[in-house]
């Protein structure tokens, strides 16, 4: 992914170099499989105790909650509930935790076309090896077909922690956030403008896309219309798979870092821009700011 993905989209200066990379499945299962996550998260149950007098089996309590499913939004009635606290003492340690650089919180989407929103924002982990550790899935069942559901929102959350990431240092203004409309419209990343326009991004699994999965891309598009700048539908799998009638593909790998790249499939042309980037640096829990 270039350092400045949506600066480099507006100006439709992709380069094949940074939409290319050698990375597949295996490669992402590698990542969450990282070695000493167990260590890391110690250490910052006692960094989070350093900072606040907090209980420390609460801790990793809501760290857990918060990671089944990952990526998921922050409803405070559930976490308290499968941590075993009560709700009005949840915030402190989610606060926490975003301190701590373990979450960030992606904002539902504020967009004038968005209709009967979601807002509140979803919880994602910056390291994926720990949110997959704490969500206690096996990287042998997330390579499966039968582990693509889970697979699918440790993608989503690399994703959209690099877009967070590169939001401060963007040469362009703009808001990165989530669709959830009450009506069941959903998209997996929305980059807002703003001019009102923007872009939309979802993340699948699949080895092959289909004109099903850009479904909600166009229907945003439709309802946009002129505001809206693209999309991009992204997924780790293999290029020249077989991406459905008049697509196209490529890899995209990310910003910073030559370890999280993706693939990129692009729609039919008849239909709205459908293009795509994925990736994610990968941040692990210790090295977070205390």
């Amino acid at each position: 992914m270039p350092a400045d993905l949506v600066a480099r989209l507006g100006s439709r200066a992709l380069v094949p170099g940074e939409v290319r990379t050698d990375w597949e499945v295996p490669d992402y299962l590698g990542l969450l499989a990282r070695d000493g996550v167990a260590a890391e998260l110690d250490d910052v149950v006692r960094r989070a105790r350093a900072l606040r007098r907090l209980d420390p089996d609460r801790m990793r309590a809501v760290l857990s909650a918060l990671a089944d499913p990952p990526a998921a939004e922050l409803n405070k009635a559930r976490i308290a509930a499968a941590a075993g606290l009560p709700v009005t003492s949840l915030s402190p340690y989610v606060d926490l935790l975003v301190r701590l650089g373990v979450l960030d919180l992606l904002p539902g989407c504020r967009a004038a076309v968005a209709k009967r929103a979601i807002g509140r924002p979803q919880a994602v982990f910056a390291d994926p090896a720990v949110a997959r550790h704490l969500a206690g899935d096996p990287v042998s069942l997330l390579g499966e077909l039968a582990g693509r559901r889970r697979l699918q929102p440790l993608l989503r959350g690399m994703v959209a922690v690099e877009l967070l990431r590169q939001r401060d240092t963007s040469a362009v203004e703009h808001r990165v956030s989530y669709l959830r409309e009450r009506n069941g419209l959903e998209v997996d990343l929305v980059v807002e403008l703003p001019d009102d326009s923007l872009f939309g991004i979802e993340v699948r699994t699949a080895a092959a896309l289909r004109p099903h999965q850009f479904t909600a891309l166009h229907a945003l598009a439709r309802r946009a219309g002129g505001r809206f700048r693209g999309g991009w539908c992204s997924t780790p799998r293999p290029a020249g798979t077989g991406t459905g009638r008049g697509c196209g593909a490529c890899r995209s790998p990310p910003c910073g870092s030559e370890r999280s790249p993706g693939v990129a499939h692009r729609a039919p042309d008849r239909q709205p821009r459908v293009m795509s980037a994925s990736g994610a640096v990968q941040r692990p829990v210790a090295a977070s700011g205390a």
